[in-house]
């Protein structure tokens, strides 16, 4: 044995190895394969600490080589069963030939000669042990997983280098004075100062994070399929990329320039400039970002000239100072235990990753301050610390909304760089510069690729029912593409161009219950049906989003089940309700994820969207339930409930949180789901729940009656959000039956009083979401006049009469909407969507609806004079007898338009488009046709003309041209007059 150098500690057969410790392999496997079956019972208590001292003898004499061994041999014990226990769900099947493996696996091992060396303590996942032990540990494994599923045995089994890795440096740090002797061989573990040692053993659980089972339900984990995101960022110039205002013309915008998110980060942490030292990845739900910064994470520990530190933002609370809270969120770490930003452990290099913006931004706007907050918190620090030459850098994750309301901090170019999809469309690539032309890669036949090896259904790319449709879309985005590759191998869901996300996730929720609770039933949750196991889920989803959005505690689950009238099913669980609820979180897509302040857990879900489907499974549920409830008493004044009631309940589910699109987004397709199933029925809720918002117009809701009762600041708040979501959920309803939602207003100004209550002071372009949810809303003679509509999702509804002087209707959806007589003097529309909107004997009198898109529209009778129409689309639309004097159209599209009548008296319609237009009887008197198109006009006379200024310039049909007396057009490429 010797102590420095390379030369080898020891070498001995593993048969001589494990003579001092009275210790070998097949009782380690008989340990684990008890432990295994008793896992498929439903009793994985303990597993690790029943197999860690299988057969080990302690007190050996200080011989380095033995000690060396029992570091070693303990750590692979360790390693083994947090491998079998994290893939317990895959573990379903009571073996038959367990000793006649165990036996082969003793005998394979025991002559194996092993080298234990400085090298093992320098590379310890290359140890000539694990790619021994790897087959005959997956032929073991191969006995518990279905037979049809080998794969799955062999995914497990390829972790193992990662998990023996975490396990050695756990082992390590745990018993350090057992393995005193070791600490005079010259090894990593005694080069490194205690600090060192904690951030290798950091870095080591880094890894295992991206090894852990996908989802829980695969034997493979993040590192195995996953694949390089591509990403772009914005450039400003002077000239800038020309993209769509509307329909009708372009305006300038900035360049989005594709780049390999990984080198991209990689280079900027290279090029260490203090003064750019934050950066921001922005993406959907779903997109990766996550999935990123973990590997990102895991990926730059391995380099020894940075540290990282990877803090889920849900876990810190914001409000405080960038050190005080890295303080506190480190003292829980069970590897580091000190805060790297203090001044007595400050590194060299560090990367500071926070992942999760959005989860900062949880109740409204006053969330949307703290993300801001917390953003010029981590700028200030950074640069604070940096004031001298390069330390700290920072990366921030977070949803799109989340970046889009604070991209005034982010001010640098390159500084938020946006996640791509996997698939871009060949029209979508025109709106990127690409210049290493990565976009013209399916990144998803890459992931299928590899999902088909390490699944073991070989497929070498997306099958072809999955590329069309919805489904690109679906398929392209990281998450989603997963959950589409576990519902497609199960066969569960008829996949077509229209399937419904939630339907995926449905059959995820049905995967995850046939396993857990019809095949292999778990003893202590034995006997819960179906819809009491996801009324279970939902109750929990619930009160994770009346908490952060994601995590929630025992306790909080428990107060939800009483207010639900479930605490039954709880009492059903055996071993008690907190104890059932302990299990049913385990069991699903949950992690534990600390502890408050008052000690309690806290408990997380896997994957944000997913409480977010279930979360709006739960709003659904209770929009029946109220529907339900208001008819019984309709049928018997003794049940039931009535108006208020039902308020006070919406109150409870959807009052504490604000609604967000992404919520809304899954409460939209859960609705139609119930809509395809009975059409009927989401009618009636529709109905019921406009009933509701009338009598809360009049009533208010009644807050009073919630217990306990909050103070009036959080009344006030809970009341705003409760309406909201009652509006958003009307509008889903509307969505699917296309009719219009009668609301009693009681007076015309009522409308408008109660969307400023719900909007509030606009504090960035991004619109509440009661703005986006106003679609089939009747609101005839509503007085809307001067109010801040931009953006506004107010398509096919019914504004006949309504007041909309001087609103901002900038970019809004107005698609199909009906403003007879409605009165829209000088408002603004710049860029609005009014395809098919009926606006006959509307006045918009000096309005701008430059961009706009008419197409289609009936304007008949319309007052356009000295309205700005500059570039806007007017194909096929019917100006029947309006009036357009001074109006200014240059550049408008009205091809095909009708202007039978028409008055266009001093009209500005330079360079509009004018071809196939009915002009029959059109006023065209001292209007501007320079450049103008009037080729194919019906109606067109010389002497309408003649009366128009500048129509020398414009373009006409040949035989037209010749009676106005013009000289015929020259076909420069031909050199022959047309």
């Amino acid at each position: 044995m010797t102590s420095g150098g390379s030369s080898p500690v020891i070498k001995k057969p593993v048969s001589v190895w494990n003579k001092p410790l009275k210790a070998n392999f097949k009782d380690l496997f008989k340990s684990l394969g008890k432990g295994a079956i008793n896992g498929v019972t439903g009793n994985w208590t303990g597993l690790a600490g029943d197999v860690l001292e299988a057969g080990v003898a302690v007190g050996l004499d200080d011989d380095p080589g033995q000690v060396a061994w029992l570091l070693i041999y303990r750590s692979l014990n360790k390693a083994l069963a947090s491998l079998i226990t994290d893939n317990r769900s895959l573990l379903v099947k009571q073996p038959r030939n367990l000793d006649a493996i165990c036996d082969r696996l003793e005998q394979s091992l025991a002559s194996l000669e092993l080298t234990i060396d400085t090298e093992f303590f320098r590379v310890p996942r290359q140890f000539l042990l694990l790619s021994q032990i790897i087959p005959p540990f997956e032929q073991w494994l191969r006995e518990f997983v279905e037979p049809e599923q080998p794969a799955q045995a062999q995914a497990i089994a390829e972790r193992l280098p990662t998990y023996f890795v975490y396990a050695l440096n756990d082992e390590w740090r745990k018993r350090a004075k057992d393995y005193d002797c070791l600490k005079q061989l010259d090894t990593p573990f005694t080069k490194a100062t205690e600090r060192e040692q904690a951030w290798r053993e950091y870095a080591s659980w880094l890894q295992q994070q991206i090894e852990e089972p996908l989802l829980g339900v695969a034997a493979f984990g993040l590192q195995k399929v996953y694949v390089p995101l591509r990403a772009f960022y914005e450039r400003d110039s002077e000239n800038g990329e020309e993209i769509e205002l509307g329909r009708g013309g372009k305006a300038r915008g900035p360049k989005r320039i594709v780049v390999d998110l990984k080198s991209e980060l990689d280079g900027w942490l290279q090029r260490g400039d203090k003064d750019d030292a934050v950066r921001v990845i922005s993406g959907g739900p779903g997109s990766g970002k996550s999935s990123f910064t973990k590997v990102f994470a895991a990926e730059l520990a391995q380099q020894p000239q940075f540290r990282v530190l990877y803090v889920p933002l849900h876990r810190i609370d914001p409000a405080k100072d960038l050190v005080a809270v890295l303080s506190e969120f480190t003292s829980d770490d069970k590897f580091l235990r000190f805060n790297p930003l203090d001044s007595n452990h400050r590194e060299d290099r560090l990367l500071l990753i926070f992942d999760g913006l959005d989860e900062l931004s949880m109740q409204g706007k006053v969330g949307a301050e703290v993300a801001q907050k917390f953003i010029q918190e981590v700028q200030r620090q950074v640069e604070r610390l940096n004031y001298y030459d390069i330390r700290v850098q920072a990366l921030i994750s977070g949803r799109e909304l989340v970046v889009q309301a604070n991209v005034s901090e982010f001010r640098k170019e390159r500084q938020v760089l946006h996640l791509l999809p996997y698939f871009i469309t060949q029209k979508e690539r025109q709106d990127y510069q690409d210049p290493e032309k990565q976009l013209t890669e399916d990144q998803r036949q890459v992931w299928w690729q590899k999902y088909g090896q390490v699944s073991g259904n070989l497929h070498s790319q997306l099958p072809e029912v999955l590329d069309r449709g919805k489904l690109q879309d679906l398929t392209a985005q990281p998450l989603l593409n997963y959950l589409v590759a576990l519902s497609y191998e199960q066969g569960n869901v008829e996949f077509s161009d229209t399937t419904n996300l939630n339907v995926i996730y449905q059959d995820l929720l049905q995967q995850v219950y046939q396993r857990c609770w019809e095949r292999y039933p778990h003893p202590s949750l034995k006997g819960v049906a179906k819809p009491n196991f996801v009324r279970a889920l939902e109750e929990i989803a619930l009160a994770s989003w009346h908490g952060d959005g994601r995590t929630t505690t025992v306790f909080a689950i428990q107060v939800r089940f009483d207010k639900a009238n479930l605490s039954s099913l709880l009492e059903a669980f055996q071993e008690g309700a907190k104890q059932g609820v302990t299990r049913l979180l385990t069991a699903f897509y949950f992690r534990q994820s600390g502890q408050q302040l008052t000690g309690e857990a806290t408990f997380e879900f896997t994957h944000k969207s997913f409480g977010e489907y279930l979360t709006a499974r739960r709003i659904v549920r209770a929009v029946k339930r109220i529907h339900d409830q208001l008819i019984k008493q309709q049928d018997d004044p003794d049940e039931g409930w009535d108006k208020r009631n039902a308020l006070t309940h919406w109150a409870e589910v959807c009052g504490f949180t604000r609604m967000d699109q992404y919520l809304f987004d899954f409460v939209c397709d859960e609705i139609r789901l119930n809509y395809q199933e009975d059409a009927a029925r989401v009618a009636s809720w529709q109905l019921t729940l406009s009933k509701l918002i009338s009598f809360m117009l009049k009533h208010g809701m009644p807050m009073e009656k919630l217990d306990p009762r909050p103070d009036f600041h959080e009344e006030n708040r809970q009341a705003v959000n409760a309406e909201e979501s009652l509006l958003a959920v009307l509008n889903a309803c509307a969505r699917c039956t296309e009719a219009i939602s009668n609301i009693t207003w009681g007076t015309s100004e009522m409308f408008g009083s109660w969307l400023a209550r719900l909007q509030g002071q606009r504090t960035s372009l991004e619109n509440v979401l009661a703005l986006q949810c106003l679609g089939w809303l009747n609101l005839e003679n509503c007085i809307l006049s001067g109010r801040d509509l931009d953006g506004a999702s107010l398509n096919w509804a019914s504004l006949d009469g309504a007041s909309l002087n001087r609103a901002s209707l900038n970019r809004a959806n107005l698609d199909g909407a009906s403003l007879n007589r409605a009165n829209l003097d000088g408002a603004s529309l710049d860029g609005a969507s009014l395809n098919r909107a009926n606006l006959d004997g509307a006045s918009l009198d000096g309005a701008s609806l430059d961009g706009a898109n008419l197409d289609g529209a009936s304007l008949d009778g319309a007052n356009l004079d000295g309205a700005s129409l500059d570039g806007t689309s007017l194909n096929r639309v019917s100006l029947d007898r309006a009036s357009l004097d001074e109006a200014s159209l240059d550049g408008a599209s009205l091809n095909w338009a009708n202007l039978d009548g028409a008055s266009l008296d001093g009209a500005n319609l330079d360079g509009a488009n004018l071809d196939g237009a009915n002009l029959n009887a059109a006023n065209l008197d001292g209007a501007s046709l320079d450049g103008a198109s009037l080729i194919k006009c019906n109606g067109l006379t010389l002497e309408q003309v003649k009366e128009a200024e500048n129509w020398q310039a414009a373009n006409y049909d040949a035989a037209f041209r010749q009676a106005l007396g013009l000289a015929p057009e020259v076909d420069i490429n031909e050199g022959n007059s047309s």
